[in-house]
């Protein structure tokens, strides 16, 4: 397979998909809950609200945006995955004169609202850029220094192995 996928998924369990994690963790107690004990609500009530639970947790669970690119074809796809399927345009993938590693660290702090308290940290991203024309034509992200490595290797291997 001459693809490569890079999946945006840097956020981890922030935000939507920490949203979505906790609807299908509701959906099954809710489902599991009258197995062992016993509830006066209608069996019907308790596989629509656990059921509803769970769907609506996996569609949000199953959103992500990413990036294909395809040595064969010479083509590259920025996509959003909704249920698994991915949405996107195919477009031609110009000639990638190197691919470099670079790290950015920036001090990321919640927004104070009065109530919490206001937290920082120091938050260091490793950007994998394909240079083109002699510019950033493309940067993958990971949160990751090991990963961001071997997907610079991966590249470079199959451009590489595209030039031959």
């Amino acid at each position: 397979m001459d693809q490569f996928n890079h999946k945006n998924l840097s956020s981890g369990i922030n935000g939507s998909s920490l949203l979505g994690l906790i609807l299908l963790a509701a959906g099954l107690i809710v489902l599991l809950v009258p197995l062992f004990i016993e509830v006066n609500t209608d069996s019907q009530k308790i596989w629509i609200v656990g059921g509803g639970a769970l769907v609506i947790g996996m569609l949000i669970v199953s959103i992500y945006s990413g990036t294909l690119i395809d040595f064969r074809r010479n083509e590259f796809k920025e996509y959003q995955s909704i249920l698994w399927f991915r949405i996107g345009e195919w477009q031609k993938l110009p000639k990638i004169e190197r691919v470099e590693l670079i790290l950015h660290s920036y001090r990321s702090t919640n927004t104070p609202n009065g109530i919490s308290p206001t937290l920082s940290r120091e938050v260091t991203i490793y950007k994998c850029v394909l240079i083109a024309n002699g510019t950033k034509f493309l940067a993958l992200d990971f949160t990751r220094e090991k990963d961001a490595v071997l997907a610079l290797e991966e590249i470079n291997e199959r451009l590489g192995n595209l030039k031959k």
